[in-house]
């Protein structure tokens, strides 16, 4: 096979779009083992805050969507770091250097993502 130029970029442009598309998915399905576990080590004291805060969740939109986005945020914040220690290992696996990576593309994809999470808050 083989690479030009131009199907790197199409090749980088296909993996931005199927990773945004999962993480859409992963998001939720972290945000659910996430709240599983925290539920499963709770005692009666910490499942009596829980479910005052869901009740007010339900009652209030304004709580509901305030608490949606920093929940958001925070599963964003965490995942940045767990998804770049896991680029570094599988990256190394493939015996990968530095200069075989597009950084341009990490920075601007890091950037756009920014921009989002800043547009989406205000």
């Amino acid at each position: 096979m083989k690479i030009t130029t131009e199907s790197a970029k199409k090749a980088q442009e296909d993996a931005e779009w199927a990773y945004d598309k999962a993480m859409e998915k992963f998001y939720y399905s972290m945000l659910e083992v996430v709240f599983l576990r925290i539920k499963s080590h709770l005692s009666v004291k910490g499942l009596r805050k829980v479910v005052s805060i869901d009740e007010k969740r339900s009652n209030n939109e304004n709580v509901g969507i305030e608490f949606s986005q920093r929940t958001w945020e925070v599963l964003a914040d965490a995942w940045t770091g767990a998804e770049g220690v896991a680029m570094s290992k599988i990256a190394d696996l493939y015996g990968l250097d530095l200069s075989d990576l597009d950084i341009s593309k990490i920075q601007s994809h890091h950037e756009k993502k920014n921009d989002q999470n800043h547009s989406s808050s205000s």
